[in-house]
């Protein structure tokens, strides 16, 4: 199985080189954020040098940025880092408790933020109507005095911080939050450059690296801890300098916030390993199993395993650095390796749940020296084993999707078939607001098949049938779900392992309908269909949330999608021929008189025909649609009767 699973990952990366992710466009920032493992306290320790960011001595900080730059992509773009007493304002910021309306969030829950953070609103900034999509904002804050380090060989800083990452809605590595130092105040890091490879200084011996990036790795959609504390060793700018000055840069288009407090500058610990910014219960960077929050029992490999990035913060090299796995109380731990002064590495080790129910996940890394500070050396991570259900997504809607619930769109989780197994229905979690009687659908793709994800319905197998849907319970946004709807299959799919399957939920427009998006997951393992490109181009994109769509393995899964016909008096039947590009006829039954009107949209929502038909006899009745009067493509007909709809999709060619 592995062998085609890592050949198809690596067709797909090529499919979707040009799709730049799910939104391209800044109005469709997403409100799902993706926690890194992080330590979120500080340490009581001895700092030489620190600075609470009070907005009192705001004097102690030099503001600046590079829109005096002529020629520069960030030429007279004037934005600025801030001394700040309250959180973000942009309207996209509801992530940190924005309201959207341009009242600010609350301040990040450093230690003392209540006298102030230092804090760039990249968000607030990127919302003025005249923003240039194709602008680089680039600014900074620097110490206004110098810290003398010159009685520390090794020297380190860490700061409390919060941010969400946008990365221009691609995660294509163009978002960046910066750590600067400078033995003079004159020399810097170039502000051209942005990567911590090019973030040297060269003093007179050479060059010396002076950048450390604060959240590498992050992409559209990641956010951390509120607050993260962030460590680096800055020991090759600072380390014996008298003179040493700090500067914080950020470098971004539209992005959302950056806020920085109560900073600390002290001599490095001689032995420190900390758990980095990489965890998954499946080692998904090494073996690309998928992170799944419900696991089908039948599903779970033989050579499951977890696994930790660790690094060296300390001085002094590490022996017998050790991940001890806690599963559910059962104790496993990884070889022992060594690591040397700022060296990292991953360490795994296999495990298996032990039945039905929560897994729960503790890691903790340990060495043969006590570590000087082991609140960085401890993450949880849990999820759930079942029977019959199998979702990538965790349980929790930390997003309705799309944005516009109005649009036409798929979206679709893709799954690994370890056994083999039957599917018998899709699950789909449908979100407040959604409209009643709105018609969906839901689909199951072979993932193998050649035209998956090149075409709109491409290596489709089977799906269930088209409802009206009425969505009796739905649910909320940041909240547990509480109803699953089944979507019956046509019949049972018989699928093998080393099959990959998509699960899709399919929504024609018109009406508002939204779907759940759970957990953060990896480029390329889930996507969507719809107008979400340059212009609105329909095309498939991947998604770095999951869509709330599983597969459902329970011979014995009853169906709770209720058509409009059980409850509305009257049903609607789909139009014949359909697709046509002539005369379709579209046949109703009334169970008693009633008011009839008939209406057409577009893949816009844009009523392109409207009709007050006036009351009709009890019984079957009947409209025709001449076709021929309108472009090819996707439209949607909405019978009403007495008030109450019925909509079904036409297709033209």
């Amino acid at each position: 199985m592995k062998h085609v699973y890592f050949f198809l990952a690596a067709m797909f990366l090529g499919i979707f080189a040009s799709a730049q992710g799910l939104s391209p466009v800044q109005a469709a920032k997403q409100d799902l954020s993706h926690k890194k493992a992080t330590a979120t306290s500080q340490i009581d320790r001895d700092a030489f040098w620190s600075n609470d960011c009070n907005v009192d001595n705001c004097s102690d900080w030099v503001f600046d940025n590079g829109s005096d730059l002529v020629g520069e992509p960030w030429y007279e773009i004037d934005i600025n880092f801030e001394c700040a007493t309250a959180g973000p304002s942009g309207p996209y910021n509801q992530w940190a408790g924005g309201s959207g309306d341009g009242s600010a969030a609350s301040a990040m829950n450093s230690t003392t933020s209540s006298n102030g953070t230092l804090m760039v609103d990249s968000d607030l900034f990127g919302a003025d109507a005249n923003y240039d999509a194709n602008w680089v904002e680039n600014c900074w804050v620097q110490t206004a005095s110098p810290i003398d380090c010159s009685a520390e060989p090794y020297v380190s800083i860490s700061i409390e911080t919060r941010y969400r990452c946008w990365d221009n809605g691609s995660s294509d590595d163009s978002e960046k939050c910066l750590i600067e130092i400078s033995r003079d105040g004159v020399n810097w890091p170039s502000i051209s450059t942005f990567s911590e490879a090019e973030g040297t200084v060269d003093y007179g011996d050479g060059p010396v690296q002076s950048r450390w990036e604060v959240f590498e790795g992050y992409g559209t959609g990641d956010g951390s801890d509120n607050p993260t504390i962030a460590e680096f060793d800055i020991t090759s700018a600072a380390g014996g300098q008298e003179t040493v000055y700090v500067r914080f840069r950020w470098a971004g288009t539209w992005g959302y916030s950056w806020e920085i407090d109560d900073i600390q500058v002290y001599a490095t610990p001689e032995n420190d390993v900390r758990i980095d910014n990489y965890a998954s219960y499946t080692d998904y960077e090494r073996t690309l199993v998928y992170e799944y929050g419900a696991w089908a029992q039948s599903q779970i490999p033989a050579d499951l395993q977890a696994a930790v990035k660790v690094y060296n913060l300390g001085y002094a090299d590490q022996s017998g650095v050790t991940l001890d796995l806690d599963n559910n109380g059962a104790v496993a731990s990884s070889d022992p390796i060594d690591l040397v002064y700022q060296a990292n590495d991953t360490l795994a080790v296999p495990y298996q749940p032990a039945g039905l129910g929560s897994v729960n996940l503790a890691y903790s890394v340990t060495m043969d020296n006590e570590d000087e500070n082991p609140g960085n050396n401890t993450l949880a991570q849990s999820f759930e084993v079942t029977d019959y259900s199998f979702g990538r997504d965790d349980g929790i809607a930390y997003n309705a999707y799309p944005s516009d619930g109005t649009v036409d769109y798929i979206g679709l989780s893709l799954y690994d078939i370890v056994e083999d197994v039957t599917i018998y229905a899709i699950d789909v979690a449908i979100m407040e607001g959604s409209e009643d009687f709105t018609p969906v659908v839901a689909h199951l793709f072979d993932g193998s098949d050649d035209t998956f994800l090149n075409e709109q319905l491409g290596g489709l197998v089977v799906s269930s049938d088209e409802y009206d849907l009425v969505p009796g319970n739905t649910n909320a946004v940041g909240e547990e779900v509480t109803t699953w709807y089944h979507f019956i299959l046509e019949e049972p799919y018989e699928a093998a392992a080393g099959d990959w399957i998509g699960a899709g939920f399919e929504h024609y427009g018109g009406a508002n309908m939204q779907i759940g998006e759970s957990k953060y997951t990896q480029d390329q393992t889930a996507f969507v269909y719809g107008p979400f490109g340059a212009g609105e181009t329909y095309d498939w994109y991947y998604s770095n949330e999951v869509p709330m769509v599983r597969l459902n393995l329970d011979p014995n899964v009853t169906e709770n999608v209720n058509e409009v016909a059980n409850t509305q008096g009257f049903q609607m039947f789909p139009s014949y021929p359909n697709p046509t590009n002539a005369i379709s006829t579209v046949k109703f039954n009334l169970d008693f008189a009633s008011d009839v009107q008939f209406e057409i949209r577009d893949i816009t929502g844009k009523v392109v025909f409207s009709q007050d038909i006036g009351t009709k006899a009890p019984g079957m009745n009947s409209i025709t649609v001449d076709a021929s009067e309108y472009a090819a493509g996707s439209y949607t007909y909405t019978l009403t009767v007495n008030g109450e709809r019925a909509t079904d999709r036409l297709l033209i060619k």
